[in-house]
This record gives structure tokens, C-alpha cells and sequence, in this order.
């Protein structure tokens, strides 16, 4: 993160850090992050795109039948691989909605401070997404809160 996270700070445009690695530095224990989830606008995602060109993954695209599209791009960054969305949106009965953040707070993770949403937030996420992996880790997140 240390190499990344000037880049992300220096966005002007909002970000958070969502999925698997937001669930684990809120502290959830799971068996592994295969990357880094950034959610950004469009226009925070062109900018890394500019920044992080020299890591960008070009070859690689989302599934076209996914149930979300955005500004996409993968990254191979020295601490592992990172996916950035750009006005994330995903598809649903009413058609493509956005994907919004209501409630972020801010974790301390590897030495810096990251924007990420709250559990519950995380969690009205994980559901309204709705694929299994994703209602896997909200059921995973609920027993979690619950243990206290």
C-alpha cells in the first residue's frame, strides 16, 4: 500500500476500498485478497490509469455478461494485484443502477489511513450484489458481527 496509497490520496476525485481486502482490514478473517477492490468516478479511475500505466494488466477484461460494468482496469502493482472501478454500476431488475457508498469510515492498515465502508455498509453491499461468493462473504461478515 505504501507505494499506491500517495497516488489514491492525491485523487481529486473520491475512492474507497471495497470487497475481500476492505473486509479483512476492517478485520474479518478470510483466507486470501487476490486483489485490491478501488472505487472510484470515471475520472479518478482515468487518473490512475495515467499513473499506474507501467503496472496496468492490458490483456485483461471483465467478463461482457457481468452484472457490473464501470471504467475498468487491473493492475500488477509491486504488492499485488489491484482492480479499479470507475462509477461502479451493477445490474439489476430496474436496469444498470450505480453503485453507491453511503457510510465510509476511515482504518489504518500498513501504515496508512484508508477509506473503506463501515461493516454494515459492507455488508447491504455484499447482498446487493447478490452473486454466491459475494452472499458467502455477507453471511461470513454477519456471523462475524454478531460474535462481536
Amino acid at each position: 500500500m505504501r507505494r499506491v496509497a500517495p497516488d489514491l490520496a492525491a485523487l481529486p476525485a473520491p475512492w474507497t476500498i471495497i470487497g475481500s481486502g476492505a473486509l479483512m482490514i476492517l478485520g474479518l478473517p478470510l483466507d486470501d485478497c487476490p486483489d485490491l477492490d478501488v472505487l472510484t468516478t470515471a475520472g479518478g479511475a482515468e487518473r490512475l490509469e495515467l499513473l499506474w500505466q507501467a503496472w496496468r494488466e492490458r490483456g485483461y477484461t471483465p467478463e461482457p455478461e457481468a452484472a457490473f460494468r464501470s471504467r475498468f482496469s487491473r493492475y500488477s502493482a509491486p504488492e499485488g494485484a489491484i482492480e479499479v472501478m470507475g462509477d461502479l454500476q451493477l445490474r439489476t431488475g430496474a436496469g444498470w443502477t450505480p453503485v453507491e457508498i453511503r457510510v465510509t469510515e476511515r482504518r489504518r492498515f500498513a501504515g496508512v489511513d484508508l477509506p473503506l465502508p463501515t461493516a454494515a455498509e459492507q455488508l447491504r453491499i455484499l447482498r446487493e450484489f447478490g452473486r454466491p461468493k459475494d452472499l458467502a462473504k455477507a453471511a461470513r461478515l454477519e456471523a462475524w458481527l454478531a460474535a462481536g
